[in-house]
């Protein structure tokens, strides 16, 4: 289903070669299969993807970090995945198909095998789910599938054996029916459902307690995948080796080695320039505004503007910061400076929860906070505000205009008399304070998601509300926006949803900055995309 069209939006001689590709800081990282110029040489093909943030594992069933979500869905292919025209393509699952939008019926794609020959089955897709949704299991996915009959609240099965779960039974070994506990917009089930649930192989896994599954060690380096590549080796902070699955069920990748090079956002303009690597990748390596008006003037690099579709927003802990404080931070904050000065009008202010391009945004509300520190400062009087309080804000480190954004807030809200202790971390050390609430701010990217349904973020007690939210009315909103099947109808829930939260801020969003994308004139096929990026890699060349 097409809702709109955007329009305008990586082994004795191997682990050598290894050696000299990636350790090396200087020029030769790739120089086994690509010059310094980004031109290829003779020999295995391989691509190199410029990544800012290093995975935390290979964990298919957690998302604690996208670069560990968008890297372990190369090497296990969700049920579908949805593309960079908002369609959802299958992927392990050949088809999803409902006749009363309650009932889905899942067909695996029946070519599909482990690296090790066995065939991937319903058993292994209902042996994720079965750990997924227990109890003693940890993931910030599992909220997603609470809408299946028979989860609790935050997608936990709490019913005994799973034997006896109702929400997704096999019906022979390529075949699952899923059941929701409501009729659901098929959007719903594809994007909550079929584009987070992975196949672990039950063959290699089936004996690991669920309350040990993140640590085995497989999630560190896994034996066993199905995708187009498959796990070679990961350094932290340094990179991941994959390399071509020959029985990939949907054609073997035309590219032997593919390379997620992690290093500092300042270092991707030399890598460019030393053809090191090949491309970035936007939602997890972009590109500093400065760095890309360098990088267009590279003869052998091709540059593209992306769209707005992912946000970036302060997040509030509204425990420790009541409604009038975090409306006068609002109005204390120069959102408008930063799109004119920090990304050089590359971007849109946005209110949030939802990007401009978003279908479900409303326009309404748009810009409801303008710059007026004086305002902000008539708030803070009117709510008794102790001037002499540190508010603690988390800026996480990987996004070099977030990181100076994170700054100038700091900067801002000096002026009208709040003192901001800017603490920067890498994003799984920022997941542990926020889970802990041990702040008072924090600033992150909002990922763009099709269906509005944002229940697993603002719902009182949902395990992404980090922000501790908590409101009857839109806990309503919430469940009839998720149980409406009628777009309209849906619309008017989620507007009033957006008014409330405009109005109470759990956060506040920032701007929409337009996803800059760079990628050697050497691949032919394949590059940086803002959606789907890696949906197609089997079908990636270089010349």
């Amino acid at each position: 289903m097409k809702w709109f069209t955007r329009g305008n939006w990586q082994w004795l001689v191997i682990c050598l070669v290894f050696m000299l590709v990636i350790t090396g800081c200087n020029s030769n990282e790739t120089s086994t299969d690509v010059k310094k110029d980004g031109e290829a040489t003779k020999g295995d093909k391989s691509i190199s993807i410029g990544i800012t943030r290093s995975p935390a594992s290979f964990n298919p069933l957690d998302r604690a970090d996208w670069s560990q979500f968008y890297i372990s869905s190369v090497m296990f292919n969700p049920l579908m995945e949805m593309d960079e025209d908002f369609n959802f393509i299958p992927r392990l699952a050949d088809s999803i198909e409902t006749t009363d939008n309650q009932t889905f019926t899942a067909k695996l794609n029946p070519n599909a095998k482990w690296t090790d020959g066995k065939p991937v089955t319903a058993d292994d897709v209902l042996f994720s789910l079965e750990m997924l949704t227990n109890p003693k299991f940890s993931s910030l996915l599992t909220s997603q599938f609470q809408i299946l009959e028979g989860l609790a609240k935050g997608g936990k099965f709490e019913g005994g054996s799973f034997a006896d779960f109702s929400g997704a039974k096999k019906v022979d070994e390529h075949t699952i029916i899923f059941k929701t506990q409501t009729p659901v917009d098929p959007n719903v089930f594809k994007e909550k459902i079929a584009a987070n649930l992975k196949a672990l192989p039950k063959h290699v896994l089936g004996n690991v307690s669920p309350e040990t599954l993140q640590q085995n060690p497989f999630m560190q380096k896994p034996t066993v995948t199905y995708g187009a590549y498959k796990f070679v080796e990961f350094q932290n902070n340094q990179y991941v080796a994959l390399e071509a699955n020959k029985g990939y069920f949907k054609g073997a990748p035309k590219v032997n080695k593919l390379f997620f090079k992690i290093m500092p956002v300042a270092n991707l303009v030399a890598q460019f320039q030393n053809g090191d690597i090949d491309m970035n990748f936007p939602d997890i390596g972009s590109l500093s505004l400065q760095d890309y008006e360098t990088v267009k003037k590279m003869n052998h690099i091709k540059t593209e503007d992306g769209a707005p579709v992912n946000y970036k927003l302060v997040g509030f802990n509204t425990k420790s910061l009541d409604e009038k404080v975090r409306q006068a931070i609002a109005y204390g904050i120069n959102r408008e400076g930063m799109v004119k000065d920090l990304l050089k009008g590359a971007g849109e202010v946005s209110t949030g929860p939802y990007a401009p391009v978003h279908p479900y945004y409303n326009e309404d509300i748009k810009n409801d906070y303008p710059y007026n520190p004086e305002k902000a400062k008539e708030l803070l009087k009117e709510a008794g505000w102790d001037s002499s309080k540190t508010v603690n804000y988390i800026v996480p480190i990987g996004n070099q205009e977030l990181e100076k954004a994170g700054d100038l807030i700091a900067a801002n809200l000096k002026e009208v008399g709040i003192n901001v202790q800017v603490q920067k971390s890498d994003i799984p050390g920022m997941i542990q304070k926020l889970k802990k609430g041990e702040f008072d701010m924090y600033s992150i990217t909002f990922s763009f998601v099709l269906d509005p349904d944002v229940s697993f973020v603002y719902q009182s007690g949902a395990s992404n509300n980090f922000t501790y939210w908590s409101n009857s009315e839109v806990d309503d909103l919430l469940g009839k926006g998720l149980r409406e099947t009628e777009q309209s109808a849906r619309k008017e829930l989620y507007d009033k949803f957006q008014g409330l939260h405009v109005k109470e801020l759990p956060e506040i969003g920032l701007y929409a900055d337009y996803r800059l994308r760079a990628v050697n004139k050497r691949v032919t096929v394949g590059g940086p995309k803002d959606i789907g990026m890696l949906i197609n890699v089997h079908e990636w060349d270089v010349k």
